[in-house]
């Protein structure tokens, strides 16, 4: 009975630990993106970092536990672990904000990854081989191999909850820095409590490590409160961190939502109508389309666009295809989106609610970014523009915003998306938001036309003539590109089989992070 309380005890207690390296393996990409974005860079540089570390843990831990098989020890490893997730803490409130803006998007996830989790992960991978080295020797008759066995079978049960646990409770209920706090508290209580229960002075050393971690966890705690005094509302969303901003913009003051490092959405605090150029483009459907009657903006963000449409075309129906579900409430506290019965809010991916829908639709506006210059592959696709299309009424139109530039090494995605979007719509413009002869950054504008009903191709020139809610829209004739056939030929079609928009955004961040350089 004595030696099974002890397996017990043991597993428990690897099981808990194998929760903890999870829940840390998930979170850590909630505390990268607000500086470097959602990207695979982001992904691979924590799953990278993650599994160095484990591998390292896994070596010196057996080989420590071969020379050292002691339960005290195996415990100390654990209230170390504790101590280094709430350093990583430290870290991430204190010295992450300070440099990772200096670094670059591609190369910094990898740099902070090492820096903020080889230690924690280091430490927590040590457990596993120890545990079995204890769990072998506690009955000469318990075989390695099921020692072992036992021990990954829990160990890795625990990973599970935590992942699951992470994002479907945590996550959603609690904030990235409360979380870390208390799983870095969490294995400080584990490791002392195995502490508390060996023999000697090692009791008082346990309780001043819990003392310690619970000083440490409240400081922490108010370092991180205190960092977010300046914003209007900021908390984690589902997805990213979502903030919201007043700020001084072009001599007025606006109010910004930034989802992670991009900026989503702005609207002046004086009429409350868009402060960014890029997002009044929208208004181009009036050229195309007589008379709005229904529309579906993919990506809500601050819900401008759906905003604009109901208050300018009183008898348009708005649906809204938004996965981040916690932005139209958002939206209807600090950016003035109106209760009205027209507007349908959807919780859903924009792809999977257009796979869905059966409705159809005059405009379809997209504007979604995952992170900063990086559009998410399934709304780039020709299997996408396909999707759109079908659900456009016959003189219907799609306008899809993508960041960008003409310089030669980052125009593969204005030109890949010009291709994959002319092999579905019969008409394809293209605006370049800045002026079409430069190679500077700007928001491409994409409109295409499903043109079934007529067959003639718009002329821009009737945007002069035109009475936009945005008079800039008229002068869109001189911001129109039209990409020559060799341009567009040696452009890659995207498909959902092959579409390497993140390695093109890497080469936008890349410009984008010298630009940013020269100003310095």
């Amino acid at each position: 009975m004595k030696h099974r309380g002890y397996q017990y005890s043991l597993l428990t207690t690897v099981t808990l630990t194998g929760m903890a390296v999870l829940i840390i393996e998930i979170t850590a990409t909630r505390m990268l993106t607000p500086f470097f974005g959602n990207s695979i860079f982001t992904f691979s540089s924590v799953i990278s970092t993650i599994l160095a570390a484990l591998s390292l843990g896994y070596y010196f831990g057996g080989r420590i536990a071969d020379r050292r098989p002691s339960d005290a020890l195996f415990y100390a490893v654990i209230t170390a672990s504790g101590f280094s997730v709430l350093l990583l803490q430290l870290l991430n409130v204190s010295l992450l904000p300070a440099i990772a803006y200096e670094l670059s998007m591609i190369d910094g996830p990898l740099l902070v990854s090492l820096l903020l989790f080889l230690l924690p992960a280091l430490l927590l991978g040590m457990l596993s081989p120890f545990a079995i080295k204890l769990l072998h020797r506690s009955r000469a008759d318990n075989a390695v191999g099921n020692a072992a066995g036992l021990v990954f079978f829990w160990s890795t049960l625990g990973s599970i909850a935590g992942s699951l646990g992470a994002g479907f409770l945590l996550i959603p209920a609690f904030g990235v820095s409360q979380i870390v706090i208390g799983v870095g508290l969490g294995l400080v209580l584990l490791g002392a409590v195995g502490l508390l229960l060996q023999a000697g002075r090692r009791k008082a050393v346990a309780v001043g490590a819990i003392l310690l971690g619970l000083i440490c966890g409240f400081v922490l705690n108010g370092m991180h409160q205190a960092q977010s005094f300046t914003a209007i509302y900021s908390a984690e969303g589902l997805y990213e961190k979502i903030v919201i901003r007043d700020i001084p913009y072009q001599g007025r003051s606006a109010r910004i939502l930034l989802q992670d490092r991009n900026i989503n959405s702005g609207m002046y605090l004086d009429d409350g109508r868009m402060a960014f150029d890029y997002t009044r483009y929208f208004d181009l459907y009036r050229l195309f389309v007589p008379e709005l009657t229904r529309a579906l903006a993919i990506g809500g963000g601050a819900y401008s666009v759906p905003k604009a449409i109901l208050r300018d075309s009183p008898s348009a129906l708005v649906d809204v295809a938004e996965i981040e579900p916690s932005l139209f409430g958002l939206a209807q506290q600090y950016f003035g989106l109106p209760g009205d019965s027209r507007l349908s809010n959807h919780v859903i991916d924009g792809r999977r609610f257009l796979h869905d829908s059966e409705q159809r639709y005059d405009l379809v506006f997209l504007d979604v970014y995952r992170s900063f210059a990086s559009v998410p592959m399934q709304f780039t696709t020709v299997e996408f523009f396909q999707l759109a299309a079908d659900r456009l009424n016959d003189n219907g139109v799609l306008i899809s915003n993508y960041f960008g530039s003409l310089a030669v090494d980052t125009r593969p995605l204005v030109y890949s998306i010009h291709k994959t979007m002319r092999s579905v719509f019969a008409e394809v413009y293209l605006i370049a938001t800045v002026d079409p002869a430069s190679e500077s950054l700007q928001n491409f504008i994409f409109i295409g036309h499903k043109n079934t009903a007529s067959g003639r191709r718009v002329d821009l020139k009737q945007a002069l003539d035109t009475e936009f809610s945005y008079p800039q829209l008229r002068q869109i004739a001189s911001l129109e590109m039209k990409p020559g056939t060799e341009d567009v030929a040696g452009a890659a079609l995207l498909t959902d089989n092959y579409a390497p928009v993140e390695f093109y955004a890497a080469k936008i961040i890349r410009k984008y992070n010298a630009s940013l350089a020269s100003v310095d």
